[in-house]
């Protein structure tokens, strides 16, 4: 095999491990969104996903970990999209919350709730001049985020963005030495 053919198996490769990892988490926000049935299992979530056990456990170390990675994936795409304007931040926050507001707020419900905390928080890196600062973000938007989550109707993002500008905007984005 060439080297191309051989970076072409590598793309099929990973192309299809993140097709069965979403349809793993897929699947755990079906069985989340279960009211009457919660119970996340391997083999019911193999069932829903239409996969197999084998493809689980080349996947996951076990069932905790699908939900890491469904938190993982909403926090990174936030990443992805932070500026250097708060305003926007929040804004892009909410934005991106709602549109994922079922499955964030079936996540809740579930009382898994401290994982989005544990998860976002382990996406900081350790050390740094900013690990302090991006705590704090952190842990202000994950308390917005679940305040937010719990309201019967929940606000429109861009309202929930001004409340939480308004009372961050002194907040520096890096620490100042």
């Amino acid at each position: 095999m060439n080297q191309r053919q051989l970076e072409t198996l590598r793309k099929n490769n990973e192309e299809s491990r993140d097709f069965v990892k979403s349809c793993f988490r897929f699947a755990l926000m079906i069985i989340l969104k279960d009211t009457e049935d919660r119970r996340i299992t391997v083999s019911r979530l193999c069932k829903i996903a239409g996969v197999s056990r084998t493809a689980f456990y080349r996947n996951y170390h076990d069932v905790e970990d699908v939900l890491i990675d469904e938190i993982k994936e909403f926090g990174l795409s936030f990443a992805r999209r932070i500026g250097s304007d708060v305003y926007e931040n929040w804004l892009a926050l909410f934005q991106l919350a709602e549109a994922k507001l079922d499955d964030l707020k079936a996540i809740v419900n579930a009382g898994f709730e401290y994982k989005i905390l544990e998860v976002f928080l382990s996406l900081i890196p350790v050390e740094g001049e900013n690990n302090i600062i991006q705590t704090i973000w952190l842990s202000t938007f994950y308390s917005l985020l679940i305040s937010w989550l719990r309201e019967e109707k929940p606000r429109k993002a861009a309202e929930m963005a001004r409340i939480a500008y308004k009372y961050t905007q002194g907040i520096p984005l890096v620490e100042s030495r």
